[in-house]
């Protein structure tokens, strides 16, 4: 009995560890590539706009991708869409070293953003299909974990510039891509290919056309969701360092530390938020206190009345609320996923955190060029206010039922 457990378990671990760091990999090179611009940005001219632009580049190639990228995982299979993305991702950063351009940053932006795009349809599919059902909220959580880790690596690219030059930084930074790219192409047994399982749920419960599809009241509602919820997590990410040296009178260096301590506060919440999604069945309550306990942290920020020394504690506790809002989240698009459409429901849900990051670097560069910071934290504190209603919203909304997707 113990030995055909072990089994499942050992690779259970495997695939979650393994598309974990990919995971996290991809958030990474999010922030890096906007970190990289900043870096760059007096050497080749660039303007904060200019700047925000790019960022948004990147994000609308994602959003614009990751609808197609959910159909081509359902198509093709989730691993070699996944490894893809990863390669490029890590071409993307390498390349900075030759790029001195702003046209040459935008065709980076763009081969980044249709790296970005094939994440969560891919790793979602594969968890479904892989991971043992009575563990998809833990494996949801490490999932979720390995993203805020991959943020929290995103302002080491300062200190790598620090050591070995931009050059050397943008080298360094991407190996990941490159090694993680090979692990997941030669993890063919333990990755499932999800469509399997989809094959026979399609057979017997039939298939939708995708407009009906995507026009379901909680598909559509967990899109604006996740399209708000982005605009926070990506705004502050991008431009919070030189907007916390503004507010708090700090070094750049202390900056990112209390970047990386809010990413690393969310991440620890996530593991928490973990536990609550294989234990608790209303997840909407989970996420709507979370978020407004993160709106709470936020405001002393906003209105700049806690000091520069409490500000990494403050962050702390902003990230923590946040992160462990992520596995209920995911179990709620999880249960709303029809049959046999895992990757095209992710890929589509999930392309709001790219319309959500396409829209913020333009809002957020703006309040920089027009000196006022504050106002992002402002704008923050209410958009966590607001997806908290709308989290409990989706409760309200007709589902389908769990059943099926659950055989994903």
């Amino acid at each position: 009995m113990s030995a055909a457990v072990a089994v499942p378990v050992g690779r259970d671990v495997r695939v979650i560890s393994l598309i974990g760091v990919a995971h996290g990999a991809s958030h990474y090179y999010q922030l890096a590539f906007v970190t990289m611009l900043l870096i760059v940005r007096d050497a080749s001219g660039l303007s904060f706009t200019e700047v925000g632009l790019l960022g948004s580049l990147f994000y609308g190639a994602s959003g614009l991708g990751q609808t197609a990228a959910g159909f081509a995982v359902d198509r093709f299979g989730a691993r070699p869409i996944l490894a893809g993305g990863l390669a490029a991702l890590g071409l993307t950063l390498g390349l900075f070293a030759i790029a001195d351009s702003f046209m040459a940053y935008a065709v980076l932006a763009v081969l980044g953003g249709l790296g970005n795009c094939v994440f969560h349809p891919a790793d979602f599919a594969i968890l479904n299909a892989s991971v043992d059902q009575k563990r998809l909220g833990r494996a949801f959580s490490i999932h979720g974990l390995g993203g805020s880790l991959g943020w929290a690596a995103g302002p080491a690219m300062y200190f790598l510039d620090h050591l070995f030059g931009w050059v050397g930084a943008a080298l360094i930074g991407a190996v990941p891509g490159l090694v993680l790219a090979f692990l997941v192409l030669v993890h063919r047994t333990d990755l499932v290919d999800h469509r399997i399982k989809a094959r026979a749920v399609t057979a017997a419960a039939g298939r939708a056309s995708a407009r009906a599809l995507f026009l379901q009241a909680p598909i559509l509602l967990c899109l604006g969701y996740f399209a708000l919820l982005s605009i926070n997590t990506v705004g502050i990410q991008q431009f919070a360092v030189p907007a916390w040296k503004s507010m708090f009178s700090v070094t750049e260096n202390y900056a990112a530390i209390c970047l990386m301590v809010f990413v690393i506060g969310s991440a620890a919440g996530t593991l928490v938020g973990g536990y609550f999604a294989d234990r608790v069945h209303q997840h909407e309550r989970v996420a709507a206190i979370g978020l407004l306990l993160a709106a709470a942290f936020t405001l002393p920020v906003a209105t700049e009345t806690v000091s520069a020394g409490l500000l990494p504690v403050i962050l702390a506790l902003a990230g923590f609320a946040g992160g462990t809002t992520g596995p209920s989240r995911d179990m709620i698009v999880r249960h709303a996923t029809p049959p046999g459409a895992s990757g095209k429901v992710f890929g589509f849900v999930y392309s709001g955190l790219d319309l959500g990051s396409f829209l913020a670097p333009l809002v957020f560069s703006q309040l920089m060029n027009f000196g006022v910071p504050a106002m992002m934290f402002w704008i923050a504190t209410g958009l966590y206010v607001v997806n908290a209603g709308i989290v409990m919203v989706i409760r309200q909304a007709s589902a389908p039922p769990p059943i099926a997707a659950a055989a994903e």
